[in-house]
């Protein structure tokens, strides 16, 4: 039976222990979600661990049942896939009690005592509090270099074997054999799982990477054949302009002003058509987002544009188009089917410092559905739709981006923030 030490130790960093499971699963795999709530939730799955820790239970169900409420957590929470979730929800339980393992069997040999390797005394909460103190300090490491948490996560795994292999020929302490190799082939597989998780991610990110410039052809096709209309609508209104200036001359000449108007009102029509309200600098945005401004205007979507681009950056034309071609695409793919007050877009530009920020708001009657932190498209045609945020996303990171997305009141919104550096024209 637990003293009431213990088990106030258990409540503590079992809490700490599910919160920063939590947390691996939500920085590992990229998913947004209420960290405020995922804490309170933390709690509670705490509570109820440590009264079946009180349980003659034993350890392997309690570890089951404690995973399975991870799970649930992580549905709630962010209504994302079970997957991989679970694969490394698994492996850090694993790893989490295979560092609890080494530390106690560390502090053993360093006092001479197998007291520490005995649960139900006090002694092995030692070694408890010592692995939840440097799990807090690899998050805390993990939060302020974001780039480094892969290495990291290698270290553990790496360390942990040899950690192991060491105890296992060390002899002032006696360990049982079996309990040994237990987990010398539980260290093993913690290696090889998370060298499986690169090749996963790494065969994933080629399979998205792939899906992009597939994605990204069939865009170039269809953006290419509204310029090339729209500098055929230029052309033929320039090459019938002599003709107009004759049609009102004459008009005018014989003081026919109201035919005068009528045929000026005609050519305004088709002037505006073709006329470019939006002037960014760079002739390939100006085209898209002017033809975008088109095409919203024939399907009466109202647009409003806040524009002030930096001149002579280091942004590459073809990335900007992705970002800005992608977000107004989802755009008016969400603005199609809303209602009148409803069919609304907002682009804003704006550059603060050496930081380039991009916000498009749109109208949208129900909240996008979300799969494993990416939105999902409402179309059909799967293969070609749905990868507007991950090309956005790829375009940013090329300048240490981001692309953050909400929804509330009936507005979705994406906001992309990239760093550029200014270059000599």
């Amino acid at each position: 039976m637990m003293g009431w030490y213990q088990i106030i130790s258990f409540l503590f960093t079992n809490g700490l222990r599910i919160f920063l499971c939590l947390y691996l699963v939500m920085s590992v795999l990229k998913l947004s979600g209420d960290r405020k709530k995922a804490g309170v939730l933390s709690a509670c799955t705490a509570v109820l661990i440590t009264l079946l820790s009180c349980m003659p239970i034993p350890q392997i169900y309690i570890a089951g049942a404690e995973i399975i409420i991870i799970m649930l957590i992580i549905r709630h929470l962010f209504r994302a896939g079970l997957r991989m979730p679970l694969f490394l929800a698994f492996f850090y339980e694993i790893t989490v009690a295979l560092w609890e393992f080494m530390i106690s069997a560390s502090l053993g040999i360093l006092f001479r005592s197998e007291g520490f390797l005995d649960r139900n005394l006090p002694e092995y909460m030692a070694a408890v509090w010592i692995v939840r103190a440097l799990m807090a300090g690899i998050a805390f490491l993990a939060v302020k270099a974001r780039e480094g948490r892969n290495r990291v996560i290698s270290v553990v795994a790496v360390a942990g074997l040899f950690g192991v292999i060491f105890l296992s020929g060390q002899s002032i302490i006696t360990i049982d054999d079996e309990q040994m190799t237990t987990w010398i082939i539980f260290s093993m597989l913690i290696l090889v799982a998370v060298l499986f998780f690169y090749l996963t991610r790494q065969y994933e990110m080629e399979k998205k990477i792939a899906d992009l410039e597939k994605e990204k052809n069939a865009l170039l096709i269809r953006d290419y054949q509204l310029l090339k209309n729209t500098y055929a609508a230029n052309a033929r209104l320039f090459h019938d302009f002599h003709n107009h200036i004759e049609a009102l001359h004459r008009y005018l000449e014989k003081d026919r002003t109201a035919e005068a108007v009528q045929y000026l009102e005609s050519l305004r029509s088709s002037t505006r058509a073709v006329t470019q309200p939006v002037w960014v600098g760079d002739e390939a945005v100006d085209y898209l987002i002017n033809s975008k401004i088109t095409l919203a205007a024939s399907r009466e979507i109202q647009v409003n544009c806040n524009i002030e681009y930096p001149q002579h950056t280091n942004i590459r034309s073809v990335d900007l188009v992705a970002i800005l071609g992608n977000l107004l695409d989802n755009a008016l793919e969400a603005v199609e089917d809303t209602e009148e007050n409803l069919r609304f877009i907002n682009l804003t530009i704006r550059r603060i410092n050496e930081m380039l920020i991009i916000k498009l708001e749109n109208g949208c009657k129900a909240a996008p559905a979300i799969t494993e932190g990416e939105l999902k498209t409402t179309k059909k045609d799967t293969d070609l739709h749905g990868w507007g945020l991950k090309s956005v996303r790829t375009a940013a990171e090329r300048y240490d981006g981001t692309i953050e997305t909400e929804y509330s009141d009936h507005t979705f919104r994406a906001v992309a923030t990239l760093s550029f550096e200014a270059v000599k024209a």
